[in-house]
């Protein structure tokens, strides 16, 4: 059977619908998918037929994506062994489903591709392969994937949510995503530390790319100061050490928050004033953080 895609949506239902008619197009196309409902319009009216199933999840959610029980949600929904965690802002190249599928068949591991960032404006056609590669642009932070297979890599800390593959068991054996995170950041890098410290495996499979298609963000993330903060700190008092170094420094830089690398407390100092959430917004491609 092949794998599960788990994606979650809300208020992007354009995106959700270009995925699913993404998948419905592909080679390769997903046993199901099932999408977290976490608030938001209704994706249900509009959305496209698909030769696969498409189950809805509606997920209570307050002001912010509650993604850990979201993703938790849909994992223990799906019906397949094999689960790939799918934003709904990527769209898996042909063959990246199939990729997928074969590496975790063979080993019992977490398993990451190759993410391709789209720059502004670029409509994603997923039958032209080769204008999606020309147009996207591969993260420097992540390794450059085999031809074909796949390759252990000790770089647990890319196991982003956006697109990571694992056996159903392993993700229920690890205890799934920690629901203690609150909102956005930390909760791919904290499961992805206890797959490490558990054995399990990371590889990084060839042929599993997806484009990751544009969107505004902000840079550092302050219109969620107190969430990520708060995330942060529950991963570096679990762990032991600091996840989002560079956007913690980024709100030190801005007086928004006391902490350095070796500091055992995060403390927010203020929140930021509509300015600097305004000057934060990023609406166009900037070069990547490493």
């Amino acid at each position: 059977m092949p794998l599960s895609v788990l994606t979650l949506v809300r208020d992007r239902t354009a995106y959700l619908h270009g995925l699913l008619a993404a998948l419905a197009a592909a080679p390769d196309p997903p046993a199901e998918v099932v999408v977290a409902v976490c608030g938001g319009d209704d994706p249900r009216p509009g959305a496209p037929a698909t030769p696969f199933p498409v189950r809805f999840l509606d997920v209570d959610s307050g002001e912010r994506i509650a993604y850990s029980p979201a993703r938790n949600a849909c994992a223990r929904a799906a019906g397949s062994e094999r689960l790939l965690f799918l934003d709904a802002d990527c769209v898996p190249l042909p063959g990246a489903l199939a990729a997928f599928d074969r590496a975790l068949a063979a080993e019992d591991a977490l398993a990451i591709g190759e993410v391709l960032y789209l720059p502004p404006g670029v409509d994603v056609d997923p039958a032209d392969v080769g204008a999606l590669r020309r147009a996207g642009r591969p993260h420097p932070a992540r390794p450059v994937p085999p031809a074909e297979g796949w390759e252990r890599s000790d770089r647990y800390g890319l196991a982003w949510g956006l697109a990571v593959a694992v056996r159903k068991t392993t993700f229920l054996a690890l205890g799934g995503f920690d629901e203690g995170y609150g909102g956005y950041a930390g909760e791919d890098t904290d499961f992805a530390e206890a797959a490490r410290r558990a054995g399990v495996p990371l590889v990084v499979v060839g042929g599993a790319a997806v484009a990751h298609r544009h969107h505004d963000v902000f840079e550092p993330p302050v219109q969620q100061l107190t969430a990520t903060v708060a995330n942060a700190q529950r991963f570096r008092d679990k762990w032991g050490w600091w996840p989002m170094g560079g956007w913690l420094a980024g709100f030190a830089q801005l007086g928004l928050v006391e902490w350095t690398e070796d500091a055992e407390r995060a403390v927010v100092l203020r929140e930021p004033t509509p300015a600097e959430v305004e000057a934060a917004r990023r609406t166009s491609a900037r070069p990547f953080r490493t």
